[in-house]
């Protein structure tokens, strides 16, 4: 039986596709985000080197779409405004909240897509079947170099930290984070700089929606405030 020239091209793309997904090997990112200083923790987990005691960065990498699809978001934070974010959600932030934990060693919800900062394309996503191996690695080490590290590399204080959270521009935007914790973590660094208490309030008034937006419903059924939300935790951190 003949089949056409097509048919063969297409089973051969077909099969160059399913091996290439096949081969991804995360050993092949390794090196290149070993020498920005990134070290891995765990499966796609991976902590900079040169942190501070105060701020923490991290690069949490993942896969859909039958592996072919890979995400990277970066992380940074403050490990005490960290666990008393968590501890404000569990406490103020309704009955879906309360079974929080919080893992010390790797839970950071400050989370911002790399892909959307560097442009990759739908979902924030490298397709990982359209590069060779060393392809892969070199634009992932490239756009963290080039695109990433010029913005958040000298965040390394406190105050470094709450003069990005406070603020709604990109790469760290508000929409992609939740805003009850968010605004928690900014109370708790203010705080602890000695910001009063009237000022952040000032401070977070302009993010009320998407506190709101993110703290669903109380115990008796109906959507929680967030002013409301945001008084307790303002009386938390005193």
């Amino acid at each position: 039986m003949r089949v056409c020239r097509w048919s063969q091209a297409f089973c051969r793309e077909t099969f160059d596709h399913r091996q290439r997904v096949a081969m991804f090997d995360e050993k092949s990112i390794i090196p290149g985000l070993s020498e920005l200083g990134y070290v891995r923790l765990k499966r796609l987990t991976y902590k900079a080197s040169w942190s501070s005691t105060d701020v923490e960065h991290f690069l949490f990498a993942s896969l859909y779409g039958g592996g072919n699809y890979f995400l990277c978001d970066f992380g940074i934070r403050n490990p005490g405004a960290e666990q008393f974010g968590f501890e404000c959600l569990r406490l103020f932030g309704g009955p879906d909240n309360r079974d929080l934990r919080f893992d010390p060693r790797y839970d950071c919800s400050n989370r911002f897509p790399l892909g959307k900062w560097a442009g990759w394309s739908i979902g924030w996503s490298l397709r990982i079947s359209a590069f060779s191996e060393a392809a892969f690695a070199a634009k992932v080490k490239d756009d963290i170099e080039h695109l990433l590290l010029p913005v958040v590399r000298s965040i390394l204080s406190p105050a470094d930290l709450l003069s990005v959270l406070i603020k709604n521009v990109e790469p760290c935007s508000w929409v992609t984070v939740g805003g009850p914790i968010r605004a928690a973590k900014v109370v708790y660094l203010g705080r602890r700089l000695g910001v009063p208490t009237g000022e952040l309030r000032s401070m977070l008034q302009p993010y009320l929606t998407q506190i709101g937006g993110a703290l669903g419903r109380g115990g008796t059924g109906k959507m929680q405030s967030p002013s409301a939300f945001l008084e307790k935790v303002l009386q938390h951190a005193n």
